[in-house]
């Protein structure tokens, strides 16, 4: 179709006249335009910050890993008071008593105070040196958790942009057609004055002004539950006012071409997650090696006794020594936990085969979702020019009396009809174009 055509030229002013037909609320600094709206939501929505504080908490998670491979230094101190020393069952031999009897006496003093300092470190520990890869793996998933969310908010904050801009553009209609009524019920009741024209006619443009009145209502109650969706997906505060730019654009998206790059990040997800299961399961292997520590304790005890025969000795000791641990058998216990990662690892090629073929699936229904779209608007082209004369010829044979005001009221409602068609589908190309991005990964640049 001519882009000079009448038809076309009268939706390009409706596009440009949306916000002065919303009314005055709507006019003031209508400047946030979609990639404005989503730079927003990237920054200020709630799943987004959240996700971030918890690649901030994984990177603590890894601090914390890594601290176990240093150092550890232990303090501990005992301070014993006794009421009775504990005695000791010992050959009365040793004091010169006869042989195959025995006695019992107590060692020590009263007052006992000991203090440890204890340093370990671990020379050999697969275990831990396993735990600091996944630590790792771990910062990646959870880069990768948090481009889905902004890929989530993205997808989000477009679908209910076009929504918005489609509400508008009905709002705009029916106003427009509002007024057209008004002009009509004028004309007739003129009409009807000269016995030109019934009563009834006045009747039922009253009930189609009443009936374009009561849809602008409906309709401007769902604008503005989508403004303040709009407002929760940015991290507006409800109480700030958003202005949002309700013209849609009126260049058409480029179909999706048969080929294309997949950039899913839910692949990359359970990819990663494979690459940290994998992990685990060598970390509970290694369970079975035994791991060496090395460490020095530095040890000070004083004896002591009050009194008038009061005495007090401090006796030092220091010493170094390696440490074996190993964990022969545990009942099978890591047997058990081996096999529940093997599970973990099937269920995760699984899901990667069901994620690959939902990608396929979205791939395919977003693609021919667009080219019925695309098809649509030719069609929605050629109505809005057949409308648009049938519309002028019934207003002419009106005037001439040939007609009555039921077929120009008919006439005026297709041609909004076809008008707002014709808006919808330019709509619904861009959310077609919007499922293609998400289902290829290309929403947002990475």
């Amino acid at each position: 179709m001519n882009p000079s055509t009448p038809a076309l030229r009268t939706i390009r002013w409706y596009l440009a006249a949306v916000p002065l037909l919303l009314g005055n609320s709507l006019v003031q600094a209508q400047d946030q335009t979609l990639e404005q709206l989503i730079n927003k939501a990237l920054t200020n929505n709630f799943s987004v910050q959240s996700a971030r504080l918890d690649e901030i908490k994984t990177e603590a998670q890894i601090a914390e890993v890594k601290a176990n491979a240093r150092p550890q230094v232990n303090l501990s101190g005992d301070y014993r008071r006794y009421l009775k020393i504990p005695g000791q069952v010992i050959p009365a031999s040793v004091f010169g008593g006869p042989e195959g009897s025995y006695s019992a006496v107590a060692f020590g003093l009263p007052y006992n105070l000991s203090t440890t300092v204890q340093a370990t470190q671990a020379l050999y520990n697969q275990s831990l040196l396993i735990a600091t890869k996944a630590a790792k793996a771990s910062r990646n998933l959870s880069a990768l958790q948090t481009q889905k969310t902004k890929e989530d908010v993205a997808y989000n904050v477009s679908a209910t942009y076009y929504n918005l801009q489609t509400t508008a553009q009905q709002i705009a209609f029916l106003r427009s057609n509002l007024i057209a009524t008004e002009r009509l019920i004028r004309i007739t009741e003129l009409r009807r004055q000269n016995q030109l024209a019934q009563g009834i006619d006045v009747d039922r443009l009253q009930l189609s002004k009443t009936a374009s009145q009561t849809q602008i209502e409906s309709l401007q109650a769902t604008y503005n539950q989508l403004l303040n969706n709009l407002k929760f997906l940015t991290g507006i505060p409800q109480t700030d006012s958003l202005q949002v730019w309700t013209a849609i654009e009126k260049t058409i998206p480029v179909a999706p071409g048969n080929e294309y790059t997949i950039n899913r990040t839910d692949l990359q997800l359970i990819d990663q997650q494979k690459i940290i299961n994998g992990l685990e399961q060598q970390n509970v292997k290694s369970s079975f090696v035994p791991t060496v520590n090395a460490y020095g304790v530095a040890n000070s005890t004083v004896y002591a006794i009050g009194g008038d025969n009061s005495y007090a000795k401090n006796l030092p000791g220091y010493w170094l020594g390696l440490q074996l641990n190993w964990n022969v058998f545990d009942g099978l216990a890591r047997k058990a936990k081996l096999g529940q990662k093997k599970i973990d690892d099937q269920k995760l090629d699984l899901q990667l085969r069901q994620t690959r073929e939902s990608i396929s699936m979205d791939i395919a229904n977003s693609r021919n979702k667009f080219l019925v779209e695309q098809q649509n608007l030719t069609t929605n082209q050629s109505q809005v020019t057949l409308a648009e004369k049938v519309y002028t010829q019934t207003q002419l044979q009106f005037k001439e009396g040939t007609v009555d005001i039921t077929d120009v009221v008919q006439a005026e409602n297709s041609l909004r009809d076809a008008q707002n068609n014709y808006l919808t589908t330019l709509v619904n190309l861009r959310t077609a174009e919007l499922d293609w991005k998400k289902a290829t990964g290309s929403l947002i640049n990475r």
